[in-house]
């Protein structure tokens, strides 16, 4: 914290996940509150995701050859723009097209943001820095859900305007970051840098196996528990406040993860993240059988611990492995795995709910998050998240 640039980051990613966070309440309640169901809540949602996937190998790229503040500062800016678009249109295309902006913003915000964190942090910081970023995460995506539910029930235009501010002084706060020096590498073309980022995690088989499992685990496991979560608040509860503060609850567990592990060094931090991961069964199981709301609640606690557990060891992990003029596309080759099919998940939840029945969309989501991370650490390096494959010889 004694460093301006690492105060500067974290507060620019505050900034950054209030703003995501009371948008993408806003935008859902809106979709519902004109008649919408699951159907459509997942086609919006998926507008976000379908921009990710398509933009963030070049996001990654890009990262990797100019200054990160700069991408970051203008993508911002852009993602403040797209929240104001509700103020001052009407109609039902409106909320798929900004979440579309959106998403084609973050594809160059997420690897941008990774690679000048890693740059801001020295070696025996990466745990405790990447922890208090978390921290900062978590602390919006706790107020953030609560604010824009709370907002948005008064009056929508009030929710729209909180996300267009925050986002501007996420925008702002990495203007002024002094960005790390870093070197980048003679530039070639863009296909072929990305396939370099690609062969780098292809050399890592426990990265190579996340980076497989993720998609699946977006897909068929949290992206129904998104679109779902919205639904039952408001068919079980009557109201969309569970929905607000259930996902709360998620931030806060992902905030005392975050504590915890700043003070946490765990010998086999592999073996750690998968059985966090699995502890995510529970929100699938909470929106299936809870007997009351404040054990749905616990449920998301619980597992916004466990995920949030998982993706800290991922990605202190990454910072130590990865060399650093490759840390931005091989984020991107990260997201895009952990979100690649996340907008295809959401857009298939209304359908699939449609055909098998909510009961088995959940409850095949439970089964597959409690079998496949335990599988996985029987890739080789997967327990200690480090170590790569062996050399091929040469002749």
């Amino acid at each position: 914290m004694r460093s301006p640039a690492f105060r500067l980051i974290a507060l620019a990613q505050l900034g950054f996940v209030v703003g995501e966070q009371v948008l993408a309440v806003a935008v859902t309640v809106s979709v519902l509150g004109a008649g919408g169901d699951a159907s459509a809540v997942g086609v919006v949602l998926a507008a976000k995701g379908v921009a990710s996937l398509c933009l963030l190998l070049v996001g990654g790229v890009w990262s990797d050859r100019l200054p990160r503040r700069r991408i970051l500062a203008v993508m911002l800016a852009v993602d403040a723009v797209a929240a104001g678009v509700p103020l001052l249109v009407t109609g039902s295309v409106w909320p798929a097209a900004v979440m579309f902006v959106i998403g084609a913003a973050e594809a160059f915000v997420r690897p941008a943001f990774n690679a000048i964190l890693a740059g801001a942090l020295e070696e025996d910081q990466r745990v405790s820095g990447r922890a208090l970023v978390n921290i900062c995460t978590r602390v919006g995506v706790i107020t953030g859900p609560v604010a824009g539910t709370l907002l948005a029930g008064a009056n929508m235009a009030l929710a729209f305007v909180l996300a267009v501010v925050a986002f501007a002084a996420s925008a702002l706060a990495f203007r002024w970051v002094a960005e790390p020096p870093w070197t980048p590498v003679a530039r070639r073309s863009l296909p072929k840098e990305a396939v370099a980022g690609l062969a780098d995690a292809g050399r890592r088989p426990w990265l190579a196996a996340l980076l497989l499992f993720s998609p699946v685990s977006l897909m068929f496991v949290i992206a129904p528990s998104q679109v779902l979560l919205p639904v039952l608040s408001r068919d079980a509860f009557g109201s969309f406040t569970a929905y607000g503060t259930a996902l709360a609850c998620y931030g806060a567990g992902g905030l005392i993860s975050s504590v915890t592990m700043m003070a946490w060094r765990p010998r086999r931090p592999g073996v750690v993240a998968m059985c966090a991961m699995a502890s995510y069964a529970l929100v699938p199981l909470g929106l299936l059988y809870a007997p009351a709301v404040w054990v749905l609640f616990c449920c998301y606690l619980v597992a916004g611990f466990g995920v949030e557990t998982y993706a800290l060891c991922w990605d202190v992990a990454m910072y130590r492995e990865v060399p650093g003029h490759l840390i931005g596309r091989t984020t991107s080759l990260a997201w895009l795995s952990t979100f690649g099919l996340m907008p295809f998940g959401q857009a298939l939840t209304g359908p699939l709910t449609d055909l098998a029945g909510t009961g088995a969309v959940l409850l095949t989501a439970a089964g597959l998050v409690l079998v496949i991370p335990p599988c996985l650490l029987l890739v080789p390096g997967m327990s200690h998240l480090r170590g790569t494959s062996t050399p091929r010889r040469t002749s």
